[in-house]
């Protein structure tokens, strides 16, 4: 199989992955048809639906929205899988799926004690998972909760998000789980609180083998302002902040990312997800920092055969680019990316190609610029007020705009 297709290998402690393409924690990793379906199309590894120990104090069916035009996914309710069904997916998936990496990824949120999560690590080790990811970064438990009642007294008990911002109970879960097995452990971070990459470096001092970076983030989808009382859920009474994933959030997650990678070094691997939903999206998680690419929301909508076309494209890519493995196309933007002391910024003005221009007037209302008119055949635009941004080029319907360089 090393010559295959699909053969672009990682590795993840002492596991390798035959690609760097991981079906992340989520709704399509709950069955074993699922499983079994990914292994097929070529996937290297699988994190299984999230599994709590006991079961979570809040246990919905799901309810989802793909927001199409603004390439959003929400979802609200949303179910787990308790410990029992956990460990039964994992033993069948590791007698029916022979190539498939299985990750076991768990939470525990009954009280504060270490010993729910010892206890699942030790289960899942016997049930055959080849590696652990500790779920930090769940937002819409304990987090949402944090969030819709602040102000409250009641303490309630903490996982996900609540705990994924938090240094010192990531190194608690992280050192003591590491002393109960010798698996390959991922710690999956939250983005939430904005010290991605702070609380990343701590995992890999306490233990970790690899850190996944964001998988989606709390917010309030789009309301209908003339019935705002009436969710745009079906079959669910109430708004409620939702988990918020899919293709707009990547550049969050490219910054995510580029922030751990920076701060942790060229050495531990990092799995970067949100937004990837396509060939180029994977590339650019990967010149940001990434070593393997983790896809849940696209597996929703797109299902898991575009996996092979994402591979063939890809090949191509690194014929063309002169890459051999998947290190050479990690870290390509960690020098490319500046700060905003060092931008070079040169003058220069946009022109009008009177040929393409339809006269249509839209760039004339853009209401940061007076360079702009319109004559009966077209628009011009005066070199000497146009400050070169760019906006008229982008809104454009004909592309009859370009911007000349002063420098030439």
């Amino acid at each position: 199989m090393k010559d295959s297709l699909f053969y672009l290998p990682v590795k993840i402690g002492n596991v390798e992955l035959k690609n760097p393409f991981i079906v992340a924690s989520g709704p399509t990793a709950k069955r074993i048809d699922q499983l079994k379906l990914a292994e097929k199309c070529g996937w290297s590894a699988a994190s299984i639906k999230q599994t709590f120990n006991p079961l979570p104090y809040i246990n919905y069916q799901p309810r989802y929205r793909w927001l199409k035009k603004e390439k959003v996914h929400v979802f609200t309710a949303e179910y787990r899988l308790n410990m029992e069904q956990g460990l039964r997916l994992v033993e069948e998936a590791r007698k029916k799926c022979k190539e498939l990496v299985v990750i076991a990824n768990y939470s525990y949120v009954a009280g504060q004690d270490i010993d729910g999560w010892l206890d699942a690590a030790r289960r899942f080790d016997s049930a055959g998972a080849q590696i652990l990811e500790l779920n930090l970064c769940c937002p819409n438990m304990s987090f949402n909760v944090d969030i819709s009642e602040r102000g409250k007294k009641e303490v309630r008990p903490s996982s996900g998000a609540s705990m994924g911002q938090d240094e010192d109970a990531v190194r608690w879960v992280i050192e003591n789980t590491r002393k109960v097995t010798r698996l390959p452990l991922i710690a999956k971070i939250t983005p939430e609180g904005g010290r991605i990459s702070e609380v990343s470096k701590v995992a890999f001092e306490s233990g970790a083998a690899a850190v996944s970076s964001v998988a989606n983030r709390l917010g309030i989808p789009a309301i209908d302002v003339w019935n705002y009382k009436k969710p745009i859920y079906n079959l669910q009474g109430q708004n409620t902040m939702a988990c918020l994933s899919g293709p707009w959030i990547k550049p969050l997650a490219l910054r995510d990312v580029f922030e751990i990678r920076k701060l942790v070094g060229p050495e531990p691997h990092i799995n970067g997800t949100g937004g990837v939903a396509s060939m180029e999206d994977a590339v650019q998680m990967m010149m940001c920092g990434a070593d393997s690419i983790g896809v849940c929301t696209h597996t929703m909508i797109a299902g898991f055969g575009f996996l092979e076309k994402w591979m063939k494209s890809l090949r191509d890519y690194m014929k063309t680019m002169g890459f051999q493995t998947a290190r050479d196309m990690r870290d390509l933007l960690l020098t490319e990316i500046k700060p905003a002391s060092e931008l070079t910024v040169w003058a220069g003005y946009a022109q009008v190609d009177p040929e393409k221009c339809s006269a249509c007037g839209l760039c004339l209302e853009i209401g940061h610029c007076n360079a702009i008119v319109l004559t009966d055949a077209s628009a011009e635009i005066d070199p000497g007020l146009c400050q070169g941004c760019s906006t008229c080029i982008d809104i454009c319907p004909k592309k009859a705009i370009w911007m000349a360089d002063k420098r030439i």
